[in-house]
């Protein structure tokens, strides 16, 4: 089978044939030219686990996480079928939103083998409760401070629980993409800088996990965060690849990708063969942004199920990162 004729028989199995949508609607140009960059076949991995039965994938996990603050985080874990060969995917929602925003597209990436994890941030969605407290946490209380504690708190934490499963050989931490969506875009850059500062010891390897950033409609600064951090960390911001998806109807949501963009560009090496690009700047002629991009409807109408895919596949999939075990020497 030719690598085009590959791709068009994925795009049979992938989705049901539809009316073209609106000019407006689809930028099925920017899915072709970012197919076209990892040469059509490289979704032959990650989308043939798509066609699968839905019977043969593991029905999705509710769990409780407490932070190490006490914090108790409710959570949605998608298991992989792949085992340590599973990349392991965090989905962060934007303000005010919650992980039931983020299950279309966390059913898209378990279908296609990856292990998902999607978790409420602190006063979102059902993570109100404190272990030991009758206090509850809601966004309109939230202060700086508490969007600090989402990175070193809560973000952790769901890492610990990667971490747990990575050791159980159900995934593999090594190949770990983050996908934020606005404020979590924020978030997530501003944990990858984190997990990028851990130093690194002879028998345990604390961190540089974060190989891969997926920031849809990301903001530069929120309530004391900022994207500028991560790039104050040169080794972070020169190998973590990204792919940012956004609406450039609107001026600030434009404004705030390109410069991101623009980062990134100064500090990643220019890539010598299309294969090798690792920074991708995927704009949608629409005003709709973050989670309205992903709902169940425009997830597909906008093909941002299939860009991510891509991205994953060839930034994640197709490289070389192997399983280790991340256990701690005994004492």
């Amino acid at each position: 089978m030719s690598l085009a004729s590959l791709f068009r028989w994925h795009r049979s199995v992938q989705a049901p044939k539809r009316s073209k949508p609106p000019r407006r609607e689809c930028r099925w140009d920017w899915v072709a030219a970012l197919a076209g960059v990892f040469f059509w076949g490289t979704v032959s991995w990650g989308y043939a686990q798509s066609s699968k039965e839905p019977a043969t994938i593991p029905a999705p996990k509710d769990l409780a996480l407490e932070t190490r603050d006490g914090v108790i985080l409710r959570a949605t874990y998608y298991p992989s079928l792949l085992g340590k060969e599973a990349v392991a995917v965090l989905l962060l929602h934007d303000f005010e939103g919650s992980r039931a925003d983020l299950s279309p597209l966390a059913l898209v990436l378990q279908r296609a083998g990856h292990a998902v994890l999607t978790l409420d941030l602190r006063g979102h969605g059902e993570s109100t409760s404190l272990k030991g407290s009758a206090r509850t946490l809601s966004t309109n209380q939230l202060g700086n401070e508490d969007f600090q504690l989402m990175v070193s708190q809560d973000i952790e934490r769901a890492k610990r629980f990667l971490r747990e499963e990575n050791n159980e050989g159900r995934l593999n931490l090594e190949k770990l993409c983050v996908v934020g969506v606005g404020m979590g875009a924020t978030l997530a850059m501003e944990w990858a800088r984190l997990d990028w500062s851990w130093p690194p010891l002879v028998t345990y390897k604390q961190g540089q996990d974060v190989k891969a950033l997926v920031l849809i409609s990301p903001k530069f600064t929120f309530r004391g965060l900022s994207a500028a951090n991560l790039f104050k960390h040169p080794q972070a911001s020169r190998r973590i690849s990204a792919l940012i998806i956004f609406g450039e109807a609107k001026s600030e949501a434009l404004q705030d990708a390109k410069r991101i963009h623009g980062m990134f560009e100064r500090l990643q090496p220019k890539a010598e063969k299309p294969e090798h690009r690792t920074l991708f700047f995927i704009p949608q002629k629409t005003n709709l942004q973050a989670t309205r991009l992903i709902d169940e409807k425009n997830l597909r109408a906008f093909k941002i199920d299939q860009l991510v895919l891509n991205f994953i596949y060839a930034r994640l999939v197709n490289q070389d990162y192997p399983w280790t075990e991340r256990r701690a020497p005994s004492p």
